[in-house]
C-alpha cells in the first residue's frame, strides 16, 4: 500500500533525475563552466554553492524519509482497518449462515406437520384393508370356513400391507435424515420419492399428476432436492385447492437443454399475480391464510438450489398457471470438485 501513495515511485524518480542531471552535467562540463562563471562574479564563492547543495540534499533526504514514514503509518492503519473489515465481513457471513440454518430447520419443521398428515393419508388405506382382512378371518372362523389356504392368503395380504406401511415410515425417515455428503443420484428417484411422500394427499384432492421424465444423474444432496420438489408440489396443490380448480393437474417434466438439466413443475391454477411474482422467494412472504403458511418454503428452496446445488430456481406464468423451473449445470460434479 506504500506503493499506492507513490513514496517509492517518487524516491525512484528522484534518483533517476539526479543521475540524469549528473550525466548531462558531465557532458556539458558544468563544473568547469561554474568555475569560469565564479571568476567573473567574485561576490560568489565555490564553497557557498557546495554548502547550498549539501543543505538542499539534507532537506530533500529529510523530506523523503519523513514522507516514507508517514506513508508507512498510513499503511499500518489501512492494514488494521482491512483486518477489522475482514473480521466484520466474516462475522456477517457467519450470521447469515446461521440464519439460513435456522430457516432451513424452520422449513423442515413446517414441512413435518404436513408430512405427518401425509403419513396418515398413506396409512389410512392399508389400515382399512388390514381391518377387512381381520374381519374376513373372523367371519370365516365363525362360518367354519377357516382353512389353511384361506389363512395363507390372508397372512400374505397382511404382510404386503404391513410392508407398504413400513416403506412409508422409511421414506419419511430418510426425508428427515440430512445427507452428510454429496452423492450422485437419478432425478427419476427424486421425483418418485417426492410423489410417494405426497401422492396420497394429491389423490385425496383429485389432483392428476402428469410425468414426462427424461432421466439423468445429479451430483448433490438428494434429500434436499426431494424437499424442494415437495415444497413446489405442495404449493401447487395448495393453489389448486384454494382456487377450487376444475380438473386440477400438476405436471413434472425433466429434460436436458443448452448444457443444463431442467426440472419443471407446473400447474393449471391460473398463475401468480404479476404484482407479487417477484416477491415469492422473499423470506416470510406468503399469500396463504394465517396459520397455513410460514413464507420460508420457497425462500429455502431457492437457497438449496442456488447455494447447495449450484443451480438456479426461477418462476414464470404460462397460459395455464405457474411454472417453477430448476436449472442445474451439466458439469455440476466437476464444478464442485474444482472448488
Amino acid at each position: 500500500m506504500i506503493n499506492k501513495l507513490q513514496s517509492k515511485e517518487d524516491l525512484f524518480y528522484a534518483i533517476i533525475a539526479i543521475l540524469f542531471i549528473w550525466i548531462i552535467s558531465l557532458q556539458l562540463d558544468f563544473f568547469e563552466i561554474l568555475l569560469e562563471w565564479l571568476k567573473t562574479h567574485e561576490e560568489y564563492e565555490l564553497d557557498e554553492f557546495i554548502v547550498l547543495f549539501m543543505v538542499g540534499g539534507v532537506i530533500l533526504s529529510w523530506y523523503a524519509t519523513r514522507r516514507f514514514n508517514e506513508a508507512k503509518k498510513v499503511n499500518e492503519k489501512l492494514n488494521d482497518l482491512n483486518k477489522f473489515l475482514n473480521e466484520k465481513v466474516q462475522e456477517e457471513l457467519l450470521k447469515q449462515q446461521k440464519q439460513q440454518e435456522i430457516l432451513l430447520n424452520q422449513s423442515k419443521h413446517a414441512a413435518m406437520g404436513e408430512m405427518i398428515a401425509n403419513i396418515a393419508h398413506q396409512w389410512r388405506q392399508p389400515l382399512n384393508a388390514l381391518g377387512l382382512v381381520l374381519q374376513n378371518i373372523e367371519f370365516a372362523y365363525n362360518m367354519d370356513d377357516l382353512n389353511d389356504e384361506f389363512m395363507d392368503k390372508s397372512i400374505n395380504k397382511s404382510r404386503i400391507l404391513i410392508d407398504s406401511m413400513s416403506k412409508t415410515i422409511d421414506d419419511f425417515r430418510n426425508f428427515f435424515n440430512p445427507n452428510k455428503e454429496k452423492q450422485t443420484f437419478l432425478i427419476s428417484n427424486v421425483v418418485n420419492d417426492s410423489l410417494s411422500l405426497i401422492g396420497e394427499s394429491l389423490y385425496n384432492h383429485s389432483i392428476n399428476v402428469k410425468k414426462d421424465i427424461k432421466d439423468f444423474e445429479i451430483f448433490g444432496f438428494e434429500n434436499e432436492l426431494v424437499q424442494v420438489l415437495l415444497i413446489l408440489i405442495s404449493n401447487a396443490k395448495d393453489a389448486l385447492t384454494s382456487k377450487k380448480i376444475e380438473n386440477p393437474q400438476i405436471e413434472i417434466k425433466t429434460y436436458f437443454e443448452n448444457s443444463e438439466y431442467i426440472i419443471k413443475i407446473s400447474d393449471n391454477a391460473k398463475g401468480i399475480e404479476k404484482k407479487i411474482i417477484n416477491k415469492i422467494f422473499d423470506p416470510y412472504f406468503t399469500t396463504k391464510e394465517e396459520g397455513k403458511g410460514t413464507g420460508i418454503g420457497l425462500y429455502m428452496s431457492k437457497i438449496i438450489i442456488e447455494n447447495n446445488m449450484n443451480g438456479k430456481l426461477e418462476v414464470e406464468n404460462d397460459d395455464k398457471g405457474a411454472v417453477f423451473i430448476i436449472r442445474l449445470k451439466e458439469s455440476l460434479e466437476e464444478d464442485v470438485n474444482e472448488r
